[in-house]
Parts: C-alpha cells; structure tokens; sequence
C-alpha cells in the first residue's frame, strides 16, 4: 500500500511530523528524532547542520509503510538536493548580500513564510536584503513563532507584543542578522528569491490582509501602511 504525502511550501518539520503520525507511516517523535539524528544528516544531506530544517523539500512523495518516515524523510531530502542545485549562489545583484548555502535556506524558509502572493517573494528578499546591508534588525514574525516553537514544541496561538520581546535564538526582534537556521522548507521560487531579490529601496512592509503586503521605504511611510491596514478594524475584517 502507497501513502501518499503532500507537504505544503512552509511547513515545518513539526508540522510534518504531524502529518507523518496523522498518516500511520511513524510517529511524531520519531520523525522529529531522524530530524536530528547526525549521523542520517550526514549520509542524506552531507551538511554539517544541527537539524534538517529547511531541507525536507515540499512536494508530493509516495510512501509504504515499510520505508516509513525513514524513507520519506531521504526522499524529502533527495529532492531538495536535486533543487537546489537549481540555485545560483554567488550574489546576482548589487543589492544581493553575500550569503552562504545554510544562509539560503534560512533566508527562503522567511520568505516563504512571509509570501502569501507568489510574485511578492522577490520584493520581500529585498527588504530583508536592504537590511542586512544597512545593519538593521529583519524584525520578522514567523523567526519569533518558531523560536517558541522549539522550545516549547507546540505553537497553537496568536503572537504577542511580549513573544517579540522574549529572547530566543531565533528571534529577529533581538538578535542581529539572520537566525542560526531556517525556520521551515521553502519550495525551489523562495529559494532562488533568496539569491536574486528585486531591486528596491523598501524597508518595512505590512499586510493588506488579503495574502499581498503594502512595502515602504520609510518608518513614517509604514506607520501610516499599519494604521490603515492592521490598526484599522474594517480593514481586517473578513480577511
């Protein structure tokens, strides 16, 4: 028998392992364990990384119950091999900041979880690339969730002003720079946005609650993007 197993772009290896359990071909701690497990990360990936976030590409994988999580989890990791390959790593533009392959990933695992309209994700790497060379903070959402994440092992809430506040490794309201891995697995468009951001001078962006976002150069531009799109209640609602 066949399982079939589809992973969404920006999910993460938690949220995975959820649907690994959910479809009987291993439990949830296992998955997580082999997420970890050095020694599969070395023979599978060939990285010298801490977990195999970012690197369980999204795809459609047919599984038996016999190859299990085991063996989703090599073909997950074959495939981002195969898709990266795909990636040009050696800067594009004279905005793109130098970053090396773990940087990447981390970068699109953002951008993806930033994106909710696919032609946005070269406008959102700029700001984050326009940043990083200005030496700001990136100050992204989804770093502050899955700090909490990996410390609590579950994230079933909305975020707070205290979770921005609360220092983690990963939080990119407190610590400089990109966070020390990535945050979820970006699909083959967030990973090349990585590398060749459009050209702009945007620093801020905010959501217009309908998956695109209202991108700004300035704080007083995106203080006024924020009053109307999320301080305003009829702006948000239904959305």
């Amino acid at each position: 028998i066949e399982y079939v197993v589809t992973v969404s772009e920006g999910l993460n290896r938690f949220e995975i392992a959820s649907i690994v359990s959910r479809l009987g071909i291993g439990t949830y701690d296992d998955f997580i364990r082999l997420t970890q497990d050095r020694e599969f990360i070395q023979t599978n990936l060939g990285d010298d990384v801490k977990n195999l976030e970012g690197y369980l590409y999204p795809e459609t994988y047919y599984v038996t119950r016999a190859s299990g999580a085991k063996g989703l989890a090599k073909q997950m990791v074959g495939k981002f091999k195969e898709s990266f390959a795909k990636v040009p790593t050696a800067a594009g533009t004279d905005i793109a900041v130098a970053l090396d392959k773990q940087e990447i990933v981390t970068l699109a695992s953002i951008i993806e979880k930033e994106t909710g309209a696919p032609e946005e994700r070269p406008l959102i790497s700029s700001v984050f690339h326009n940043r990083m060379r200005k030496g700001m903070r990136l100050q992204t959402d989804p770093t502050v969730i899955y700090g909490i994440w990996t410390s609590t092992g579950t994230w079933n809430r909305n975020i707070s002003r205290q979770d921005l506040l609360t220092p983690t490794p990963y939080n990119t309201y407190v610590i400089p720079g990109l966070p020390p891995g990535p945050i979820a697995n970006p699909g083959l468009p967030a990973l090349m946005a990585a590398v060749r951001p459009a050209k702009s001078e945007f620093l801020f962006f905010v959501s217009r609650n309908d998956g695109t976002h209202i991108f700004s150069r300035d704080y007083k531009q995106h203080r006024t993007a924020v009053g109307d799109y999320q301080l305003n209640r009829k702006a948000r609602e239904g959305k």
